[in-house]
């Protein structure tokens, strides 16, 4: 089990290096996007009529992929004022139920994403005229993204794996 779950962490490690630079390629797009309506409306008197458009898809895309990249350092926003205060055995215990309950709250959410992506993609974008279902499968691929991470994750606490306390547990700084 655990030579899968090293297999399972180890593509993921590279998927996730992957949807870093996604992200910082997206969050680069969207800033010379947002420039050049600026530009355009401000410069030229004519603002572009797609580019808002393009942004929001950007970002939804941005918000669902950074969600899961942050979960995987656990750098996302968390109140470690109680935790802190704990034993480090019932610290782990509360790891494991808060890992636990996020990748099944994923797994619930999972279907119920997809189901609207496939209603959306029949759609078409305003002014772009592509597919709403590029912006909807956002919510599926990032919400999948965050369940495999949550359930390695409870699993490498569950076990206690080695390396689980330098790779996932930063202490405050």
């Amino acid at each position: 089990m655990k030579q899968f779950i090293n297999q399972i962490n180890k593509w993921y490690d590279k998927f996730n290096k992957l949807n870093e630079w996604v992200i910082i390629f997206l969050m680069s797009a969207m800033c010379v996007d947002l420039l050049a309506q600026v530009g355009a409306r401000y410069l030229f008197q004519h603002p572009l009529t797609w580019s808002e458009e393009l942004a929001r898809y950007m970002f939804v895309w941005i918000a669902l992929l950074g969600s899961a990249w942050c979960g995987r350092g656990h750098i996302h926003v968390r109140m470690t004022v109680v935790t802190g205060m704990l034993p480090k055995s019932v610290e782990r215990i509360v790891q494991i139920i808060v890992s636990i309950t996020i990748a099944a709250t994923c797994f619930i959410l999972l279907p119920n994403a997809y189901k609207i992506f496939l209603s959306q993609s029949k759609l078409k974008a305003v002014t772009l005229g592509i597919s709403l279902g590029i912006e909807y499968i956002a919510a599926p691929v990032g919400i999948f993204m965050m369940a495999i991470q949550w359930t390695v994750d409870a699993l490498y606490a569950i076990f206690d794996w080695p390396g689980y306390q330098a790779r996932y547990v930063k202490e405050e700084q």
